[in-house]
């Protein structure tokens, strides 16, 4: 597998995401980064907040190839620890370019944790866009629950099938997020 992290946010370290990401972990040999204990505050178009752990952060994640995005679904979004990262990526095309640049040709993909099964429209959109945006190939996506405070055995072999997808470090094209099955004649 290419060289890759997770990088997990959360208001609650141990809930369930946490599981997902833990298991997605066992599964591809990844890094682990929990973006939520780091002192990143919001997105200032002063740039006074140059000095908080955002940059450094990001110097760190240029070393890995893939970058997979875990977060809990939150008001049917993302986590606003993720959606701080995610906007201060805006840095990366303004005070710091170099480290925008160093994106191109990277691997994004992006896990969400519901409640349940149902894939809310629109959800992944801004990890698409933004790998789009920053010139790198967005592997796809996986919407993902927990029941009972189990992953159900869906949940798993469809992470452990994105997994194996994530390996492959093809786009991805189906629309529940997993890799397309080929239909037999």
């Amino acid at each position: 597998m290419p060289h890759s992290v997770i990088l997990f946010a959360s208001s609650r370290a141990f809930g369930n995401s946490r599981k997902i990401a833990e298991y997605l972990k066992s599964k591809t040999g990844s890094d682990f980064l929990d973006i939520t204990g780091l002192d990143i505050s919001y997105y200032d178009y002063e740039h006074r907040n140059r000095n908080d752990q955002f940059i450094p952060t990001f110097e760190a994640i240029l070393k890995y190839d893939t970058l997979l995005f875990v977060t809990p679904v939150y008001w049917y979004s993302m986590c606003a620890p993720m959606k701080t990262f995610f906007d201060r990526m805006s840095d990366l095309v303004t005070i710091r370019k170099d480290l925008g640049r160093g994106l191109a040709g990277k691997k994004m993909a992006a896990l969400c944790c519901a409640s349940d099964e149902e894939e809310y429209p629109g959800f992944f959109m801004p990890f698409e866009r933004s790998a789009d945006y920053l010139d790198m190939t967005y592997l796809g996506r996986l919407h993902t629950w927990v029941e009972n405070e189990n992953i159900p055995v869906t949940v798993r072999d469809n992470i452990e099938r994105f997994a194996a997808h994530i390996h492959s470090g093809t786009k991805q094209v189906s629309k529940n997020g997993l890799p397309e099955q080929k239909k037999k004649l």
